[in-house]
């Protein structure tokens, strides 16, 4: 049913993001589904800069955690952007459609006040995107 699942990755490895790690690990073992990890850095204020090598080492660990959980062949993908905020979701979306991902799994908080004036990012990916979308909260 599902050949592609593309896990969005936040690199700070809130609680949302591992268990949703575990249910597309899960779904992959299941279906044969490959997956990619994308994650969307830049440099904001206040953050850390990550060098691009610290980021594909987290990445490829992480990857290679998730390819041991489900047996399935995990790649990664990192996207520069100049203002993560503004543009992660257009760019998580639009990277669906160039991988030819068939199925998104993104993890989501519960509801807050801010959620009723801003989308969440796993929102905006469940409304715009053109492939089916896994919210795991």
């Amino acid at each position: 049913m599902y050949a592609h699942i593309m896990f969005p990755v936040d690199l700070h490895l809130p609680p949302e993001v591992r268990k949703a790690a575990d249910v597309a690990a899960e779904l992959a073992k299941w279906q044969g589904a490959k997956i990619t990890l994308v994650t969307v850095t830049g440099t904001q204020p206040g953050d850390p800069a990550l060098t691009d090598t610290a980021i594909s080492e987290a990445l490829n660990a992480f990857a290679d955690q998730l390819a041991e959980k489900s047996g399935a062949e995990v790649d990664f993908r990192n996207i520069h952007s100049v203002d993560v905020a503004v543009e992660v979701d257009g760019d998580l979306k639009r990277t669906a459609e160039e991988i030819g991902a068939d199925l998104i799994v993104v993890g989501t908080h519960a509801p807050r006040i801010t959620d009723y004036i801003f989308s969440s990012h796993a929102g905006y990916l469940a409304n715009h995107a053109s492939v089916s979308v896994f919210v795991v909260r």
